[in-house]
C-alpha cells in the first residue's frame, strides 16, 4: 500500500519556516534549523515534507535512540560469522551528506546531546568503545523542532544550529479555514492531496536546483563583511560562528532570488534567521547597572531594619537571662508581628490564607526577591535502578534506556550486552564443540549491560509563613530562592510542590507540578502571619511526598525546609513542640528513599537557640544558614552531585 506524505506545496502560510528550510538545502553550509513554535503549528510535517523535494539523504532521530545506535556499535552477526570484531554503523555516519531530523529536540537526554555537539562542531564521528578505534566523516545538515513550553535548549547546543525560526498559529481567518479544508482532504483521500499538489512540488524541485546551480557563483565584497561583522557586534554575540552563518545566510537568500550578488537586503534579512537565538537580551553595562541598583536598594532595606535588629538583640538578651523556653520565644515574635501588621493596616492580605487555622492575626504579603542561576543539585547518592526521564539526578537505569556503562554477570533487564559476552566467551572456543557456528556462546558468557541516565526529582518546599518571616525581609529572600528554583526544575523537569506552614496548620499552597507559570501565580500570593506550626509544616509535606510515591515507585524526593525551627504549634495537644519536632525527625530519618535540607532563617542575635541546626542533624540533612548565604543567595552553595 502506498503511502503519501503531506505535499511541501499544500502547508499553508509559514513563510519564514519554509524559506529558512529551503535556504539549508540550497546551502548545506549554514548549518542547519531549529524550529520553535507552538503545538499543531506545521513544525514536523513541514521537514517530513521537505525530504520528498531533495535528493539529499533524510533519517529522524528518535528520543529514544541509544548512543550505541547513534554513534555505531559491534555488528553482532558478521563479528560471530567471521570470529572478529565488525563495526555497525550508527545514524551519525548514515546522515553524513544528508539531512538529521530530531522532533522535539529540547527532549534529547543529556548524553546524545553531548554525542550530537561533539560531531557537529568537527563533522567528525570519532568512536572509541568495545575495543573498537574509529574514525569516520559525518557532515550532515541539524533540523531541530521544539516547543519552549517543554523545556530549553542548552546555549552550546542552540548554537550549533545555523538558523532559528519562531513559529506562531494563523491568525488569519481565511487561512485557518483552508487549513482545515487540506487536513480534512488529507485525512480522507491523501493521494487526492498529493495529485492536486504534485505539479507545485515539481516546480518547487526545479527551484531547488536552479538557485543551487546559481548559489555556486555568488560572491560577497568586503562591504558585505563589514556589514555583517557590524550587525553582529550590535547583537553582543559571542565567538564568530554567527559572522560565519550570516555569510553563508546571505549568499543563499541571494541564490534563491537567482542574484549571484549580495545586497543590503538579503544581509538584514539574513541577521532575522541568524541573531535570534544568538543576540543578548542586554549588555553588560546594563547588566552591572541594574546589580548596582539592587544592591543599593538591599542596603536602605538593611538600613531601615537596624533599629528593629536592636529592638529584637535587647528582647533576646533578656529571654536569655529569664531562661524561656524557645517555643514561647516564637510565639512571643510571631504575636509581635501581627501586632505591628495591624498597626501598619496593609492591603496586602492575602484573603484565601486568613482561612488558615484559628488565628485572627492580619496577614502580609510581601514581593518576589530576585531570581538567580542555581547551581547543580540533587541526591547525595543513588545506587537504586530507576525509570523515568529527566535532567536532575544521576541514576541506574531499571530499563533498555541510557548510556552503557559496563556489563555485569548479573541477569535482571534482558539487556544483552554483546560484546562482553562475546569477550568472555573467545578464549574458550578452541576447547568448545562449536559444531557450525563461529562461536560457542554457554550461559557462564551472559552479560547484561549496565546503564545510567538522569531523571527528574520531586522537590518539596516546606516554608515558614508564620509572623516572624516578614522581619528583615526573609519572605522576600524565601520567595526569590523558590522562584529560582522553578527556573532550573522547569530545564531539569523536576517536579514541585510548595507547603506553606503559619496559624495553626500547613497548606499545599502548589501540588506537584511541572508548570512554571502556575507556580510563578501562587508565589506572589504567599503572605506571612500568625503562629508556626512547624511540626505540621514537616507532616503535611511528607505527605505529599507519600502520595507521589504511590502514584510512581521510582521517584526520587527532596524535603526542602526553611524554618529558623522555632516551631509554637504540637501536633498533639499538650505536647512541647520542640520535644515533639525532634522525635518525629528521628523516625522520618529512617526512610532511606529521602532526602533533606534544611535552611536556617533564624537571625544572629545574642542569643540563638540552633534548633533548625539540630533538626538538621537529626533528619541527616544538608544544612544551610541564611545569613551566610547573604540577601539573594539562598541557594547558591547548594552543589550536592552524584
Amino acid at each position: 500500500m502506498q503511502t503519501y506524505k503531506f505535499p511541501f506545496s499544500a502547508i499553508v502560510s509559514q513563510d519564514k519556516m519554509k524559506k529558512a528550510l529551503l535556504l539549508n538545502v540550497i546551502n548545506p553550509r549554514i548549518g542547519g534549523l531549529l524550529i520553535n513554535g507552538e503545538k499543531g503549528t506545521a513544525k514536523s510535517t513541514m521537514v517530513r515534507a521537505l525530504a520528498d523535494l531533495i535528493d539529499q539523504k533524510f533519517f529522524e532521530l528518535p528520543l529514544s535512540i541509544s548512543e550505541d545506535m547513534l554513534v555505531g556499535t559491534i555488528n553482532i552477526e558478521k563479528t560471530i560469522k567471521n570470529g572478529k570484531i565488525s563495526f555497525q554503523q550508527g545514524l551519525l555516519g548514515k546522515a553524513n551528506h544528508g539531512i538529521l531530523y530530531v522532533d522535539e529536540v529540547n527532549l534529547l537526554p543529556d548524553h546524545i546531546v553531548d554525542v550530537i555537539l561533539s560531531v557537529a562542531s568537527d563533522h567528525v564521528n570519532r568512536i572509541e568503545r568495545e575495543g573498537m578505534s574509529l574514525v569516520e566523516e559525518s557532515d550532515f545538515i541539524l533540523i531541530g523542532t521544539m516547543n519552549s513550553e517543554e523545556g530549553f535548549l542548552r546555549p552550546q547546543f542552540m548554537d550549533q544550529f545555523g538558523l532559528y525560526v519562531y513559529v506562531e498559529s494563523e491568525k488569519n481567518p481565511n487561512n485557518r479555514v483552508e487549513i482545515l479544508k487540506r487536513r480534512q482532504l488529507y485525512d480522507c483521500n491523501p493521494s487526492a492531496l498529493y495529485e492536486e499538489f504534485k505539479n507545485k512540488d515539481l516546480q518547487m524541485k526545479q527551484f531547488i536546483k536552479q538557485a543551487r546551480e546559481t548559489f555556486k557563483r555568488v560572491t560577497v565584497t568586503e562591504a558585505d563583511l563589514k556589514k555583517i561583522i557590524e550587525l553582529c557586534i550590535q547583537a553582543n554575540v559571542d565567538g564568530h560562528r554567527a559572522d560565519i552563518v550570516m555569510r553563508e545566510t546571505a549568499m543563499a537568500i541571494a541564490a534563491m532570488n537567482l542574484r549571484t550578488t549580495v545586497i543590503a537586503e538579503d544581509i538584514e534579512e539574513a541577521a532575522y534567521f541568524v541573531l535570534m537565538h544568538r543576540k543578548k537580551t542586554e549588555d553588560e553595562k546594563s547588566h552591572q547597572e541594574q546589580k548596582q541598583e539592587q544592591q543599593e536598594e538591599h542596603q536602605q532595606k538593611d538600613q531601615q531594619n537596624d533599629q528593629q535588629k536592636e529592638e529584637q538583640e535587647t528582647n533576646d538578651q533578656n529571654l536569655e537571662n529569664e531562661n524561656i523556653d524557645p517555643s514561647e520565644v516564637s510565639q512571643q515574635e510571631d504575636q509581635n508581628e501581627g501586632t505591628e501588621q495591624d498597626k501598619d493596616k496593609t492591603d496586602n492580605v492575602d484573603e484565601p490564607s486568613q482561612k488558615q487555622g484559628k488565628s485572627k492575626t492580619n496577614v502580609q504579603n510581601f514581593e518576589t526577591g530576585d531570581s538567580y542561576k542555581v547551581r547543580k543539585f540533587g541526591f547525595k547518592s543513588d545506587r537504586k535502578a530507576r525509570s523515568g526521564q529527566g535532567k536532575r539526578t544521576t541514576i541506574r537505569s531499571a530499563v533498555k534506556s541510557g548510556r552503557y556503562l559496563y556489563s555485569t554477570m548479573q541477569w535482571k533487564n534482558n539487556d544483552l550486552a554483546f560484546d562482553a559476552t562475546i569477550r568472555a566467551a573467545a578464549p574458550f572456543q578452541k576447547v568448545r564443540n562449536k559444531k557450525d557456528l563461529a562461536i560457542a556462546v554457554h550461559s557462564s558468557d551472559i552479560r547484561e549491560k549496565v546503564r545510567q541516565k538522569k531523571i527528574s526529582n520531586l522537590l518539596v518546599f516546606v516554608v515558614d509563613g508564620s509572623g516572624s518571616m516578614g522581619a528583615n525581609q526573609r519572605m522576600v529572600e524565601t520567595k526569590g530562592a523558590i522562584l529560582s528554583l522553578l527556573q532550573d526544575a522547569y530545564i531539569k523537569r523536576d517536579q514541585v510542590a510548595l507547603v506553606v506552614f503559619r496559624g495553626d496548620s500547613a497548606d499545599v499552597v502548589l501540588p506537584p507540578t511541572k508548570s512554571v507559570v502556575r507556580g510563578y501565580k501562587l508565589l506572589e500570593t504567599i503572605a506571612t502571619g500568625g503562629k508556626t506550626p512547624l511540626n505540621a509544616g514537616i507532616v503535611k509535606g511528607l505527605q505529599v511526598i507519600k502520595n507521589e510515591q504511590i502514584k510512581n515507585q521510582n521517584v526520587m524526593p527532596m524535603l526542602i525546609i526553611i524554618t529558623d525551627g522555632k516551631g509554637n504549634v504540637p501536633l498533639n495537644a499538650g505536647q512541647n513542640p520542640r520535644k515533639e519536632l525532634m522525635s518525629m525527625s528521628e523516625k522520618i530519618r529512617e526512610n532511606k528513599d529521602l532526602e533533606f535540607m534544611v535552611i536556617d532563617i533564624e537571625a544572629r542575635n545574642l542569643l540563638n537557640f540552633g534548633i533548625a541546626k539540630k533538626l538538621a542533624d537529626s533528619l541527616g540533612a544538608s544544612y544551610f544558614k541564611l545569613d551566610d548565604l547573604k540577601s539573594d543567595s539562598i541557594l547558591k552553595l547548594i552543589d550536592y552531585v552524584r
